[in-house]
């Protein structure tokens, strides 16, 4: 088994902050589509929700977040790492593999323990500054998720 409390730890600042960008942005799109399938009064519009959902399994697909003139690039053993998560959240979250969620939830949360506050309140201020898929204000639904966890 991984340790992967070390594994984040010894990420360098830079793929800290990359790393708290793609979970801000992940977590605000999941919060939006379920949203919108339970039909919550604060759910964005069927528009709003495609166009949220489409930029973000873009950017998953492709391991790549455009920011205006930039992207961040999930490569290398980065990007081995975000596949390794994600294989375990489509196993779990999609395809109802209670093992592979619960595992998928753990490394999240250290995840997010390790990348604290700090580094999650800047991926919003960041994303909030550079896209337009998402509205700013809306990127406070994955940060609020994300900092359910923190301790």
């Amino acid at each position: 088994m991984r340790d992967w409390k070390k594994i984040f730890e010894d990420m360098t600042e830079e793929e800290k902050i990359n790393l708290s960008i793609l979970r801000v942005m992940e977590c605000t799109n999941g919060v939006i589509q379920y949203a919108y399938r339970d039909q919550h009064p604060d759910a964005l519009s069927l528009e709003e929700t495609r166009k949220a959902m489409k930029f973000s399994m873009g950017c998953i697909k492709r391991m790549e977040i455009p920011l205006g003139d930039s992207s961040i690039k999930f490569e290398g053993e980065i990007g081995e790492i975000f596949a390794e998560i994600r294989e375990l959240y489509t196993s779990g979250a999609k395809n109802g593999n209670d093992e592979d969620f619960e595992k998928f939830m753990e490394i999240s949360i250290t995840m997010y323990n390790v990348l604290g506050k700090d580094r999650i309140l800047r991926a919003q201020e960041i994303l909030g500054e550079h896209i337009v898929e998402i509205a700013p204000d809306k990127l406070q639904y994955g940060v609020d998720y994300i900092l359910q966890f923190i301790k």
